[in-house]
């Protein structure tokens, strides 16, 4: 059983506030993955019978979801600022070596724009879902927890 919520952890370990560097923002990119590798297994096969046997685990997960999704509008949307910055540096190049960086970066930057817009689309997609799933409860429910 966690002593700590996940939350309390990683503010520890990655203040929101600071200081930043380029090695905190890897790890909290690749703390992303952890996460949901988490989740994939925690709720998956024998183990999702457990963990989502009450449906307002299910509606707390989608919450999860829900405020990662919208989340990720500010970083994609920095991301692409950054790409665009980058592409005016001359020390910028493209290991490829036969492609112009400032283009590539310029093309990554809009591409980044749309995969904002499509994790927009994912986290309207999942309040549509938690439209439904707030409202489920369970009636009859073991001791020592409640259906909501």
């Amino acid at each position: 059983m966690m002593t700590e919520s996940l939350s309390v952890v990683v503010e520890r370990v990655l203040p929101c506030d600071g200081p930043h560097s380029r090695d905190t923002v890897r790890e909290a990119a690749n703390g992303l993955s952890v996460v949901v590798r988490y989740l994939n297994n925690a709720t998956g096969g024998w183990n999702g019978k457990a963990t989502l046997r009450l449906a307002p685990t299910v509606d707390a997960i989608f919450g999860g979801l829900h405020a990662a999704a919208f989340g990720l509008d500010q970083p994609l949307s920095q991301l692409a600022e950054a790409l665009v910055r980058q592409s005016g540096d001359p020390s910028l190049y493209d290991d490829r070596r036969d492609r112009d960086a400032a283009a590539v970066a310029g093309e990554a930057s809009d591409r980044v724009l749309a995969v904002r817009d499509a994790a927009m689309d994912l986290a309207d997609a999942v309040t549509e879902v938690r439209r439904l799933t707030v409202h489920l409860g369970h009636d009859d429910v073991d001791a020592g927890g409640d259906g909501r």
